[in-house]
């Protein structure tokens, strides 16, 4: 078996055993970012999407930027995937810069996902912006 077998056998092993996901979201499932609880975080939200899996953001905002963000998830690969996603895309950003991370935008920066799972990039979006909600209602407070 030459080389270039070799490299065909093993894409597609490895295409078998992720389901065909990016390597980016296999990487950030593998090694999750931003993962856990914050102390005394400024915001807060927790969803639970239709699919069952929840997911938490824990953000720490101080003069309108997201100086800290975490996130907790009890689902699957593609949850934590998204997970980290929101949160790598909006730490250090500005509020105002951090509405437009959405669905679509945490899908690019992953690469995509199988269209059975793209529902992880609504959930960890939506979850984000309750968060960002929360912030914003008590600073009008």
């Amino acid at each position: 078996m030459d080389d270039e077998q070799k490299k065909e056998m093993i894409d597609l092993l490895m295409e078998k055993i992720t389901g065909g996901l990016s390597e980016k979201v296999v990487d950030y499932e593998n090694h999750p970012r931003n993962y856990g609880t914050l102390a005394k975080p400024v915001d807060y939200a927790k969803i639970k999407g239709p699919c069952g899996d929840t997911m938490e953001m824990f953000l720490k905002i101080q003069n309108d930027k997201i100086v800290d963000i975490s996130y907790t998830t009890d689902g699957c690969m593609t949850s934590h995937a998204a997970g980290s996603a929101a949160t790598v895309m909006a730490k250090g950003k500005p509020v105002r810069e951090c509405i437009r991370i959405n669905q679509s935008s945490i899908l690019e920066h992953l690469g995509g996902m199988p269209k059975d799972s793209e529902h992880c990039a609504l959930l960890a979006a939506n979850t984000f912006h309750k968060a960002l909600r929360a912030y914003a209602v008590g600073k009008k407070r």
